[in-house]
């Protein structure tokens, strides 16, 4: 950007020979206009107020001092100043001074001399503007901050607005980005988002917010959006592509309401932040517009339990083609059924947690695990769903692999899916012996070793499991006791109120009054 320059001299032969003279470009600069005697000079400087001031001292009406002493005590506009002037008295210098004049050149003038001096002034021009630029966008992303996550009084927003520093045009809207795959220095992405909005526009401001590791929010204006035809869809779609191109990976964009006064950004960013909810539901390669999803609401819940249990079983006997298969099923249902971005993490995480359980409990180590450090990480840098569905198969067929090796050296393995098999199969008529004959032991081995591997007898186990279950449905559903009884295992509810008397020192009536 070039700074405007306003040449004042009496002669006219002295203002062309300075245009001609000195490289004003290169200098950073332009000439904006000139002037014959101070009186004009002064009325043009008030009006239009260039960036400096080359003048000379003696000049009709006013002078070049007085017209630098009216210029700053007027305080309408505050140039620098450079004095050109055959007079060399030192009077005029330390005048000059007292005004503060930038520097006090004689004539002749030297060019090399004034297009330093000239060098210097845009050079102190462009640190102002910075340090002014960055004291602005701090004020600008304080008050957008606050005016996107704080509660505000009506006339709390209405200044903060009036410190975004943007165009108060009509229509705006929130859009956050995300980088998938790769970590990414969100410098990077402010720095191209810029550039495709405001091309080399280098005073433009967009008002950006971090919403953590590889995603990054950000204002946009409906001037700035009408540029790109086919308005805020296409406009990001624009945008994602020029950072596809740039960082070669893949990007999703989620974008907020358009609201109509700035004032009412809040709701965009709110809209936005749902959207994020959708990103295993929507196809990735296009822009996440909250309200144009096809599915016009995410749910929040989890994968069924046996389900669970089923891949668990999988993993813990090493069938590798049945964990492909779960694995599968498992994100054809998270689409399927709409799951919301927050119950992908919760359903995924439940499985790793589980896996690192089994593993600690037949005395594994889980840092032998080497995909175990990304799964537990996995959603601090955001990834595809097909990213994260390869990571996570990888990550359960080593488990599956490290927990077949831990079950043929230890003698334990077969007692440990007893276990799991009494923890999903309370219900039914459980025995030792029967037991026993399903997984082929000895039952006098078989209770030996439970008793040894988890300190109680298998029938104490059983009751433990079942009095459990027994305590979270008295707390959770209205279920009469006789109903609890039956649904837990036990045949006979006297015995079922006798054992759990016993167990928890209360009667299932007492305890569901305790709650």
């Amino acid at each position: 950007m070039a700074f405007k320059v306003f040449l004042v001299d009496d002669d006219r032969y002295v203002r062309k020979g300075l245009m001609n003279l000195i490289d004003w470009e290169g200098c950073g600069f332009e000439v904006c206009a000139e002037a014959d005697n101070g009186e004009d000079a002064l009325e043009y400087i008030q009006k239009f107020h260039p960036d400096l001031v080359i003048t000379d001292i003696k000049m009709p009406v006013l002078d070049g001092l007085e017209l630098i002493k009216h210029t700053v005590e007027l305080k309408k506009t505050n140039p620098n100043f450079i004095i050109i002037s055959g007079y060399s008295d030192f009077n005029y210098a330390q005048r000059a001074v007292k005004y503060g004049v930038h520097d006090f050149i004689l004539k002749p003038v030297d060019k090399e001399e004034i297009e330093e001096t000239l060098r210097k002034v845009a050079d102190k021009y462009t640190k102002e503007l910075q340090l002014n630029r960055n004291r602005e966008n701090i004020v600008a992303e304080t008050a957008f901050n606050d005016l996107l996550t704080i509660e505000l009084e009506e006339d709390l927003r209405q200044d903060c607005v009036k410190k975004l520093n943007i165009d108060q045009t009509i229509g705006f809207a929130y859009i956050i980005i995300e980088i998938n795959n790769v970590a990414v220095n969100t410098i990077k992405i402010r720095e191209i988002i810029s550039r495709t909005i405001h091309g080399e526009a280098v005073n433009s401001t967009t008002l950006f917010r971090e919403h953590g590791s590889n995603r990054i929010g950000l204002l946009v204006t409906n001037k700035e959006i009408q540029p790109f035809s086919g308005g805020i869809f296409h406009f990001s779609e624009i945008v994602k592509a020029q950072l596809t191109i740039h960082l070669q990976t893949d990007v999703t964009i989620y974008v907020g309401r358009i609201v109509d006064d700035a004032i009412d950004i809040k709701e965009s960013y709110e809209t936005a932040i749902k959207a994020l909810q959708f990103k295993y539901v929507e196809a990735s390669e296009k822009p996440i517009v909250y309200g144009n999803t096809k599915n016009r609401s995410v749910n929040y819940i989890e994968l069924d339990q046996t389900q669970y249990q089923s891949l668990m079983e999988h993993i813990e006997e090493n069938l590798i083609s049945e964990i492909r298969k779960d694995v599968v099923m498992m994100f054809e249902q998270f689409q399927e059924e709409a799951f919301a971005k927050d119950a992908v993490r919760t359903s995924i995480n439940r499985v790793v947690h589980e896996v690192v359980k089994t593993l600690q409990s037949m005395d594994g180590d889980e840092k032998n695990l080497t995909t175990l450090q990304n799964m537990l990480n996995w959603d601090n840098l955001p990834s595809t769903l097909i990213e994260i569905k390869n990571m996570f198969l990888d990550f359960l067929l080593e488990a599956a692999g490290l927990l077949n090796r831990l079950n043929k050296e230890c003698g334990s393995g077969n007692i440990r899916r007893i276990k799991k098999y009494v923890d999903t199969h309370y219900k039914n008529d459980l025995t030792l012996k029967h037991i026993a004959n399903t997984f082929y032991m000895n039952p006098v081995y078989m209770g030996q070793l439970f008793k040894k591997t988890y300190g109680m007898y298998f029938k104490e186990y059983i009751l433990q499991v079942r009095i459990n279950e027994a305590k979270k449905q008295l707390r959770q559903t209205d279920l009469r006791i006789y109903q609890v009884a039956e649904s837990v295992g036990f045949s006979n509810p006297d015995y079922f109120v006798t054992q759990f008397e016993k167990t928890t020192g209360m009667t299932p009536t007492q305890y569901r009054k305790k709650l």
